[in-house]
């Protein structure tokens, strides 16, 4: 049962594991980028990805997501992100009653 195994030894199991993640990625990401590295990649694929899509592709894009930023439910979730936890679990405990 696991309430019988040796604690000392799950902890020694837990360090070897830790130990082999640090040691495969080496403090570089998985494809043995530096991060500049990967930045310069990200942006080199933007461009492509511009010049394929084309100028107006790409803004009819940033204005659909420009618009779902401002939606009804965005602009809920900023305002209710601002307020006090405790005002907003009180609210929705009164809706539920069906005090409001």
């Amino acid at each position: 049962m696991f309430w019988n195994k040796d604690k000392k030894n799950m902890s020694d199991k837990r360090q070897k594991g830790s130990d082999a993640k640090k040691s495969s990625t080496g403090g570089q990401h998985s494809q043995g980028l530096s991060s500049e590295q990967l930045r310069a990649q990200a942006l080199a694929n933007a461009r492509a990805a511009r010049e394929n899509l084309g100028e107006d592709t790409v803004q009819k894009i940033a204005a659909i997501m420009a618009q779902k930023g401002n939606s009804k439910m965005e602009q809920a979730k900023k305002e209710i992100a601002q307020v006090d936890a405790v005002r907003v679990a009180e609210e929705i405990l009164a809706m539920r009653r069906g005090e409001r």
